[in-house]
């Protein structure tokens, strides 16, 4: 699958339309500014997944002495 990329001023002139098509078919856009990687418009369901890997990562980084003695 293709990344999709655009220019700032086309992602403002058809926010609604980008928007809507991220939302219906789940694939974020990466918005450029002076043809660099500004920001990522994705589906919030993404962000709750991201959310929730950061929260298990966080788990096991804290309680890594932890599983480290289970695994024996």
């Amino acid at each position: 699958m293709a990344a999709i990329t655009m220019g700032l001023a086309e992602a403002k002139n058809n926010f609604s339309k980008v928007t809507a098509e991220v939302n219906r078919t789940g694939r974020p856009v990466t918005v450029l500014k002076n043809n660099k990687p500004w920001v990522v418009i994705q589906p919030a369901s993404a962000a709750a997944k991201d959310d929730a890997v950061d929260v298990a990562i966080d788990f096991m980084d804290e309680y890594a002495d932890v599983f480290a003695e289970l695994a024996k």
